[in-house]
């Protein structure tokens, strides 16, 4: 075992740094510091409160760098001290100036390393990525630098610095085109990602050993956590947790993580935000406002989604794609005391949403508030027996359907019989208004239900499956939810596809209901006929509803 001397001592951190310091690794604070004068002499911040002031290292800033720059290891190869670290996996979140660093570090590669013909790859999703993230940083802190514009040639429409005393280049690198990808196995340089979390794995993988060829590579990603479960980032973020705990052996793999506990509940958040704010934010009190971030949860706490996305953003802590939409404590307080059956001759509304094989078919009950009750739910479900045999390890449907919440119907395929039967009773029993469906599997069902059954045709409405058409309901349905103004039975598959509900967004923030997209068994139907159900309701409940007259046709 190497001894280890005291200026190393005072800088090991974790499991990872112990074991690298008994082999021999050691900290020469004089190759950080000069990542950090690097800054302060040629460097200024270009937007913000702080623009045009140097580039003056602060509180995490000066910790990441000097550790990824200041650990060498010897190497018998070259017979000198080079770094010890070739990857960095930085993760912390949102406002605290994770992309001038990146920035910094990757002008700090390309024009003071003093590598010849040095290249510095900035990895980027798409175009768009790239004129956001660091590498516009990178561009834009070279040109209001005296010393280093005299030297290098600016593309500002390229993204592309060339360093004219080394021949160096610093440029963006996309990872749109997959076909592409194949092109970008010759690169021979240093790679700097921001927001790993969005990076696709496949763009990664061809482009990691870029530096295996030059003696002292780095590949620093630096990021936000993020909310896909199957992402390269939530793998690499993985890896280097044990990489910090000495699960891993890998000594050339520097960690750093600032965040809130992954496990913080929703209780322990709203009792003392600024707790957790000030262990997850790094540069609070400087580019975090206090005042602001504890308005900005007080917004978010609102609606489960915000709330899922200022922890992941402000606090980060990772969200699984299957993290609800509705929070389940919310779902679970809007339970009822009801059963359909006990509703019969009410005013309601239909939500019809049909499938083949794999998903629930839902007709959702729709039941409008009065006096005595807000807005009432209740759903009944079909699925084909074979399909809930095929899933009995992964979802309850048999447990379920015994306790009659769904029907199994024979065979591989859905019986629709069953499903124009209970629309026909539906219309029989209850004081139906309006009935909505996706026409892709249903239109040939209402088609019969109308002609063949002699239902009338203007309580149909063909549904589509737009953004558009689903912003108002789904929005309402939310927010009925958080208020605890739309009573639920207590079915369970409409709890669990509760649960599975997300909701994509458009740039004006309207929103449609989806499925998470992590490979699981995830269904949605009855949320989907929900809301569907619930639009022409909120309509008709302000006055004329814009669905009275369309019938099929619209």
């Amino acid at each position: 075992m190497a001894k280890i001397d005291s200026l190393t001592k005072s800088w090991l951190r974790n499991a990872a740094d112990e074991r690298a310091a008994s082999r021999g690794c050691r900290f020469d604070a004089a190759r950080g510091q000069h990542v950090i004068d690097f800054a302060a002499d040629n460097l200024c911040l270009y937007e913000g409160e702080f623009a045009g002031q140097p580039l003056i290292a602060r509180d995490w800033q000066i910790e990441a760098t000097m550790r990824l720059y200041g650990w060498v290891r010897w190497s018998e190869r070259l017979g000198r001290w080079v770094r010890r670290f070739r990857n960095a996996s930085i993760w912390i979140p949102k406002k605290n100036k994770k992309s001038p660093t990146l920035a910094w570090w990757g002008l700090y590669q390309l024009c003071g390393d003093g590598e010849m013909g040095a290249k510095v790859f900035f990895l980027s999703k798409d175009g768009k990525q790239v004129r956001e993230n660091s590498v516009r940083h990178a561009v834009e802190m070279c040109e209001g630098s005296p010393i280093l514009a005299a030297e290098c040639a600016i593309n500002k429409v390229e993204q592309r610095i060339l360093h004219l005393p080394t021949r160096s280049i610093l440029q963006a690198l996309t990872g749109c085109n997959v076909k592409t990808q194949q092109s970008k196995e010759g690169l021979n340089g240093d790679l700097m990602c921001d927001e790993t979390h969005v990076v696709d794995r496949e763009f990664v993988s061809v482009v990691s050993r870029a530096g295996i060829s030059r003696s002292e590579p780095v590949f620093i990603r630096v990021s936000t956590v993020g909310d896909d479960p199957e992402s390269y980032g939530r793998e690499d973020w993985e890896r280097g947790t044990k990489i910090e705990q000495g699960e891993i052996d890998d000594d050339a793999t520097l960690f750093m993580f600032w965040g809130a506990p992954q496990d913080l509940s929703d209780g322990d958040l709203a009792a003392d935000p600024e707790k957790w704010g000030k262990l997850a934010n790094p540069a609070w009190g400087h580019t975090i406002d206090r005042d602001e971030f504890v308005a900005d949860f007080r917004r978010s706490a609102a609606s489960p989604r915000e709330l899922s996305k200022f922890k992941k953003y402000r606090l980060n802590i990772w969200q699984n794609s299957a993290s609800p939409w509705i929070s389940s404590a919310d779902w679970a307080a809007c339970l009822g005391e009801f059963w359909l059956s006990d509703l019969k001759g009410q005013r309601c509304y239909l939500g019809l949403d049909l499938a083949k094989t794999r998903d629930t078919s839902a007709l959702a009950y729709l039941f409008p508030p009065t006096d005595e009750h807000p807005w009432r739910i209740s759903v009944q479900y079909w699925l084909p027996f074979a399909r809930a045999k095929e899933l009995a390890e992964k979802v309850r449907y048999q447990e379920w359907a015994d306790e009659e919440w769904i029907v199994l119907t024979e065979g591989t395929s859905c019986d629709y019989a069953f499903i124009r039967a209970a629309v026909r009773q539906a219309f029989e029993e209850f004081d139906v208004q309006m009935l909505s469906y996706d026409e892709k599997y249903a239109e040939p069902h209402t088609d019969w239900l109308i002609n063949h059954d002699g239902l009338d045709e203007d309580r149909f409405f063909r549904f589509p499956q737009t953004i558009m058409h689903f912003a108002g309901p789904t929005a309402a349905f939310e927010r009925l939810v958080i208020d605890h103004q739309l009573e639920h039975d207590g079915n369970p598959v409409l709890a669990w596809q509760v649960g599975n509900t997300q909701v994509k967004e458009d740039v004006n923030a309207n929103m449609r209901p989806v499925k998470p997209k992590n490979g699981l068994i995830q269904t949605i139907d009855g949320v989907v006929a929900g809301i569907m159900g619930l639009g022409p309701g909120l309509e008709d409940d302000d006055g004329p509803s814009v669905y009275e007259g369309r019938g099929m046709g619209l």
